[in-house]
Formats: structure tokens, C-alpha cells, sequence
């Protein structure tokens, strides 16, 4: 077995403010990914006239 001495590679300042940004930028797609996906759902689920399984309108009994 070959064993290589790995030493840990610290960023730079700009990397890290770099890598920050990406991330606070990666974050906000998500979020707002997220929302057009519930968005789409509410709006399917209000065409089918269903909410989490369940009508708007009483069911006869």
C-alpha cells in the first residue's frame, strides 16, 4: 500500500469570498427553485380541485 502524506491546502482570501458568493448565489436558486415548484404544485392541485388529497367541495354522504 502506498501512502502520500496529504497535507491540507488553505484558501485565500479570495478564494473564500469567491466561494462564498457562489454559495450565496447557489442558495438563492434553491430557494427560489423551491418555491416555483410549490407554486406549481398549488396551482395543479387547485386545477384538479384537490388539496393534499382532499376536495373543496363536501362529499355526499
Amino acid at each position: 500500500m502506498c501512502r502520500v502524506k496529504v497535507t491540507p491546502c488553505f484558501l485565500s482570501v479570495k478564494e473564500k469570498d469567491a466561494l462564498r458568493r457562489d454559495m450565496a448565489k447557489s442558495s438563492a436558486w434553491a430557494r427560489a427553485e423551491l418555491k416555483r415548484r410549490r407554486e406549481e404544485k398549488a396551482k395543479q392541485s387547485a386545477e384538479h380541485g384537490t388539496n393534499n388529497g382532499t376536495t373543496t367541495e363536501p362529499s355526499p354522504k
